[in-house]
C-alpha cells in the first residue's frame, strides 16, 4: 500500500468515526420552582458567581448586563407587580417575563424570601406573574440538575460507605426525568410532584456518582423507551406492583420480598401511630370506631381499611387514602408518625368496652413513653391511653372511656421500584449499582441516553 492509499485510508476511518460519535452536547431542562416558592408574593434574587444578561420581554425587550452582586427584587404592589433592579426605584412591571439568563456555565443566582430563607441554583431563571405571584422556572443543565437532586433524595453522607447506591439514584433520577419530559414541557422541584431539588445549596460528595453515571439511563429491553424509574425511602422490606397504587400496570416492577431494607432507616423501618377509637371515627365521619379490619395485598400492604362504629355504620375506603389522612405532610419524620400502607392494627379496648372489666385495661396503661405523648407530661405520671388523641395531636385534658387503636407499620413510601435505604445496604454489602438497579427494576438495560 502506497503513502497515499495509507493516508487516504486513515481519513475514511476517522470519517466513519466522526459519523458514529455520539455528539456531547449539555441539555438544559426547565424546572419550576414550587417547593420553596410556591404562591411567591416576594422574592429577592442575587448573582453570586459568574455574569448574567437580564431580558425584560415587555412591548419593547431590554437586555442589561447583570454582574456578580447584581440585585432583582420582584414583588407585589397591592395592584400590579413591582421589580427593582439593584438600588434603582422601584417599578410598576407591565411585560410578560423576565430572563435571567447565565453567559456562561460558572453562572450561580440565589433567590431569598421575605421570611430570610434562602436557596443557590446553577443556571437562568425564568420569572412570569401570574395574577398574584411570581412564577419561577431554574433552567438549568440535566447533570447539574442532578447535583441538586441526588444529595436531598439520599444524602451526601452515603458517598463514604454507599457510593453505588448513589450511582443507581443518579441513573433513577435521570431517567425520570427524560421520561417525565417527554410527556409534560417541565417538572418541578417539589417532592410531592417529581423529585426533591434544592440546587447548589446541597450540592457535596454525591456529585461524583452523577459524573460516574454521566448520561446513564434505564430503558425497557424490548422497546428501547426510557422507564418510569421510580423509587421510594423505603419499602418495608416488601418491593409493590405499580398498579396496587396507582391502577395502572407496569412490566418495570413486580412485588418481592427485600431482605436489603429490613433494619435500616430507623424511623422509616419501624414505625406506630395511635389514635383514640372516637378521634378515628371522626376523621372518617363515624361515631366512635369499634372495630378495624384490613385487606391486604400479599406484599402486606393494606388494600383497604374498613370501620365499623359504636352505632354499627361501616365505612370502606383504600389504603392509600387511611394513610393520607394521618401521614405527617410539612413535618419531621419520626417513629410516631404514619408512613406508608403497610401496617398492621391493634385495638386497646377503652372503659366503655370493657363494661366491668375495667381492671384489665391496667395492663396497657404505660405501654408507651411519656415522650410519646407529649414533653409537657411529666415522666412519674405515667402514660395513659385513655388519654390520648392520636400521636400527632397530644393528650387529652380528661381521660375518655373509649378505647384505642395501634397501627403497627415498616417503611416510607409507596415501595414501588428502588428502595433507597435497601440500595444503601446493598452498596455497603458490596453490590455495584448495576446490580442495585437490576435488583429493584424488572425488564431494562442500561443506556447512554
Amino acid at each position: 500500500m502506497s503513502t497515499f492509499q495509507r493516508c487516504v485510508l486513515m481519513v475514511l476511518m476517522l470519517f466513519l468515526v466522526f459519523l458514529n460519535a455520539k455528539p456531547c452536547l449539555a441539555q438544559e431542562i426547565p424546572v419550576e420552582l414550587v417547593w420553596k416558592y410556591k404562591d411567591a408574593g416576594w422574592i429577592g434574587i442575587q448573582i453570586d458567581e459568574g455574569n448574567y444578561q437580564l431580558t425584560e420581554f415587555k412591548e419593547q425587550i431590554t437586555e442589561t448586563p447583570c454582574a456578580e452582586g447584581s440585585s432583582l427584587e420582584c414583588g407585589w404592589g397591592g395592584l400590579a407587580p413591582i421589580i427593582r433592579l439593584n438600588d434603582n426605584p422601584f417599578q410598576i412591571w407591565r411585560g410578560t417575563q423576565i430572563e435571567l439568563r447565565a453567559l456562561d456555565s460558572s453562572g450561580v443566582f440565589k433567590i431569598q424570601t421575605p421570611d430570610g430563607e434562602s436557596v443557590r441554583y446553577r443556571g437562568s431563571l425564568r420569572l412570569s406573574w401570574k395574577g398574584d405571584h411570581w412564577s419561577l422556572i431554574n433552567q438549568i443543565d440535566l447533570e447539574q440538575y442532578l447535583k441538586g437532586v441526588v444529595p436531598i433524595e439520599m444524602s451526601n453522607l452515603w458517598a463514604q460507605d454507599g457510593l453505588e447506591a448513589l450511582k443507581a439514584q443518579a441513573v433513577a433520577a435521570r431517567t425520570y426525568v427524560v421520561k417525565k419530559l417527554q410527556i409534560n414541557s417541565q417538572i418541578t422541584d417539589s417532592p410531592d410532584f417529581d423529585q426533591a431539588y434544592l440546587g447548589k445549596e446541597v450540592e457535596g460528595k454525591a456529585s461524583t456518582a452523577i459524573i460516574a453515571t454521566e448520561g446513564k439511563i434505564l430503558v425497557d429491553d424490548q422497546t428501547k423507551l426510557p422507564i418510569d424509574a421510580l423509587y421510594s425511602s423505603h419499602n418495608g422490606g416488601y418491593t409493590e406492583k405499580a398498579e396496587n397504587v396507582w391502577s395502572n400496570p407496569d412490566t418495570h416492577f413486580s412485588s418481592h420480598p427485600d431482605p436489603y431494607s429490613k433494619g435500616m432507616g430507623g424511623a422509616t423501618d419501624q414505625w406506630r401511630f395511635i389514635i383514640g377509637a372516637d378521634v378515628l371515627g371522626k376523621t372518617f365521619q363515624l361515631s366512635s370506631i369499634q372495630e378495624v379490619q384490613l385487606d391486604k395485598y400479599p406484599s402486606g400492604r393494606v388494600k383497604k381499611v374498613r370501620m365499623t362504629d359504636q352505632n354499627g355504620k361501616s365505612k370502606e375506603i383504600s389504603g392509600r387514602t387511611f394513610v393520607q389522612a394521618f401521614y405527617p405532610f410539612g413535618h419531621p419524620i419520626h417513629s410516631q408518625a404514619f408512613l406508608g400502607s403497610l401496617f398492621e392494627v391493634q385495638e386497646i379496648p377503652g372503659q366503655a368496652q370493657l363494661k366491668g372489666q375495667e381492671n384489665k385495661l391496667g395492663q396497657w396503661k404505660n405501654l408507651i413513653e411519656p415522650s410519646v405523648i407529649s414533653e409537657n407530661v411529666p415522666i412519674n405520671s405515667g402514660p395513659r391511653l385513655d388519654r390520648i388523641f392520636s400521636s400527632s395531636l397530644g393528650i387529652r385534658e380528661n381521660p375518655s372511656s373509649e378505647g384505642v387503636f395501634i397501627f403497627w407499620g415498616r417503611g416510607w413510601g409507596h415501595g414501588v421500584g428502588m428502595s433507597q435505604w435497601g440500595a444503601y445496604h446493598m452498596a455497603q454489602l458490596g453490590y455495584g449499582y448495576q446490580e442495585i438497579l437490576d435488583f429493584y427494576y424488572d425488564n431494562v438495560v442500561l443506556v447512554d441516553k
